[in-house]
């Protein structure tokens, strides 16, 4: 879990805790009794991650402990050399080496340490508390620890780095997971497919493992630029060639075509970008507090507790991958970031301007933005009503055929009635009732083509949108009558469901019939290659429980794509060939100005069902 510095060894750090705190003694003074601490690490001395936890230890321990500590340090390297007969000989080693020396507390960084410490306790330590960290809290779900093993949990948390991964790289196509060919390694690869599965928020995850670190780095530089690559940990490669994991995420990260993420926090500076992390130095001044409180006999806080962590970002990396700075969490740690002398001294140049400039400048700002914000909201209502208008002209040129169906028979009808009238009075006596039966026919007829051409009128009209209180059954039924040829020649049913006599709502009538006309000709469309039989259309109106009224409109043809329902209704986007995808968007704007909604059911799978909700009058 841990990877090696390459910039530069700190040797110091190495054997950071091979020290004794010596107080002044006065000889006059009673000696205080020698309090012992044993530090085991799992890594060798030589690992950024085991210095940045001893240099955290040392600073906890500096500032909780009292003078008089004797600490010893021992790096166990089981990760590299893990064989059980190596193990068995380092505890023989430790045990013969403290045989004489009695420990108050016993502190192991990482899993393995934490282990060694448990089974080898009566041995090596002689039974003293222990106090562990840098262990995963996955790991230690199934296990139960004495009441005396207390220690500081980390998360390593895959899902919230690829969560900000992702915020960093919205458009990305592709999640890339690698993994060495370790025990360890394996593990990590377990979790991540048990947490990212094959697909994380639509994202396809591909998993990449049993490689050779030039496999490893083929791969990276193959990848494309939307791509996220995650490198978990890499101890061993299929060739059995052991790495210090630092170092392989480094050579990866280097050739890689694709942004780089990690869950360590020391594999920063080694190319990675971001990562959800809690640093090592954190862990380890949690770890010395926590020593201090059982050195000095309190036993009363909790067996295990998380280390902070969040977002952490590294700005050369974010400039050089040219990562949009705006996408990075309010709430992240940016490392290597560079103040311009705006930020530097950002106080003291707003103050020199604010004495001089503030009140004149704002006045005029406001001013001036307001009467910008009016220009513009008046030019962009006219463009949406124009661009509206164009829509609807465009429609009833698309019903053109079916309107002069609608206006032609009730005017065949009435010609005809009108010629039998005719030759009716020709008779004697005349069929006074039957004449009237003419007439009345005539009448009906003409109405019928009157009502036609006020719709077509109504929806010719431009201007500004007056709402007024109506009834969306009433705007549903003439719609419906006006695409009632349409619907017939395409070959489509309607099945219309209306659960109360009067839904009212406050509406443009012709505006929301454009809206409505939209709807059911994209049902049409998306049926056209269905069996007539199978042609249907749904059409249901509502009063919702909040209040509002709802109209939905359901078709079994082709459906929306996954993830595609919002997309859908941006401009010039559509599932045709033949559009210019403007349609849906106009439809949105003008139900947005009616102070509605309109968006497709993403659960709805057998075809596509669109909801259309309008406040109630």
């Amino acid at each position: 879990m841990f990877a090696r510095f390459r910039s530069r060894l700190v040797a110091a750090a190495i054997l950071l805790f091979g020290f004794h705190f010596a107080g002044p003694s006065l000889a006059e003074q009673a000696p205080a009794p020698v309090k012992r601490i044993l530090i085991l690490y799992e890594n060798q001395a030589t690992l950024p991650a085991v210095v940045q936890v001893a240099a955290g230890l040392r600073e906890s321990m500096l500032a909780n402990m009292p003078i008089g500590i004797e600490v010893y340090s021992e790096y166990l390297d089981t990760d590299r050399f893990p064989d059980p007969a190596n193990v068995t000989r380092i505890a023989g080693y430790l045990a013969s080496k403290y045989a004489a020396t009695k420990f108050d507390v016993v502190i192991a960084g990482g899993p393995g340490a934490l282990q060694f410490a448990l089974d080898h306790r009566a041995t090596i330590g002689n039974n003293a508390p222990i106090v562990f960290g840098a262990v995963s809290d996955v790991s230690l779900r199934t296990r139960t620890l004495p009441v005396d093993v207390k220690g500081v949990v980390s998360h390593f948390d895959v899902r919230k780095t690829i969560d900000l991964a992702l915020t960093l790289q919205p458009d990305a196509k592709e999640i890339v997971v690698m993994t060495g060919s370790s025990g360890f390694d394996k593990n990590w690869q377990a979790t991540a497919r048990e947490t990212l599965t094959d697909s994380y928020k639509g994202v396809p995850v591909n998993y990449r493992s049993g490689l050779t670190i030039d496999g490893f780095k083929a791969i990276a530089g193959s990848l494309p630029r939307d791509a996220i690559l995650m490198v978990l940990n890499i101890f061993e490669d299929a060739d059995g060639r052991k790495f210090y994991p630092r170092d392989a995420t480094q050579a990866i990260a280097s050739v890689s075509k694709a942004p780089a993420y990690s869950v360590y926090s020391s594999h920063f500076g080694a190319g990675v970008v971001a990562g959800y992390v809690g640093t090592f130095e954190d862990i380890g001044k949690e770890m010395g507090a926590t020593a201090a409180r059982l050195v000095a006999g309190d036993m009363s806080g909790p067996q295990t507790h998380l280390v902070k962590d969040g977002p952490l970002v590294d700005w050369e990396r974010i400039k050089h991958w040219e990562i949009d700075p705006k996408l990075i969490p309010d709430d992240a740690q940016i490392l290597n970031y560079e103040m311009s002398p705006w930020e530097k001294y950002r106080v003291e140049i707003l103050t020199m301007l604010a004495v001089i400039l503030l009140q004149a400048a704002t006045i005029a700002a406001l001013f001036l933005q307001r009467r910008r914000q009016l220009r513009l909201q008046a030019e962009l209502n006219l463009e949406r009503l124009e661009l509206a208008y164009l829509s609807r002209t465009s429609q009833l040129g698309e019903l053109s055929g079916a309107l002069a169906h609608e206006l032609n028979q009730p005017l065949t009808s009435i010609l005809s009635n009108a010629e039998s009238g005719a030759r009716l009075l020709e008779n004697e006596p005349i069929d006074i009732g039957e004449l009237r039966d003419i007439l009345n026919d005539i009448v009906l007829d003409n109405r019928r083509a009157a009502t036609v051409i006020t719709q077509l009128r109504r929806l010719m009209i431009r201007g500004e949108t007056t709402l007024e209180r109506m009834d969306l059954n009433y705007a549903v039924t003439t719609t419906l009558a006006l695409a009632r040829s349409e619907l017939l020649a395409r070959q489509t049913q309607v099945d219309l469901l209306q659960d109360m006599p009067d839904v009212p709502i406050c509406g443009n009538l012709p505006q929301l019939q454009q809206v409505l006309l939209n709807l059911f000709l994209n049902a049409t469309d998306a049926m056209a290659h269905l069996p007539p039989t199978q042609r249907e259309i749904a059409i249901q109106t509502k009063k919702r429980d909040d209040g509002t009224c709802e109209l939905t409109v359901t078709d079994h043809g082709i459906g929306i794509a996954s993830g595609r329902h919002g997309e859908i209704f941006k401009p010039f986007v559509s599932t045709k060939k033949s559009s210019l995808g403007l349609g849906l968007a106009i439809c949105r704007s003008i139900v947005q100005a009616h102070g509605g909604t309109l968006q497709f059911d993403e659960n709805f799978e057998k075809g596509a069902r669109a909801v259309l909700v309008l406040p109630s009058a």
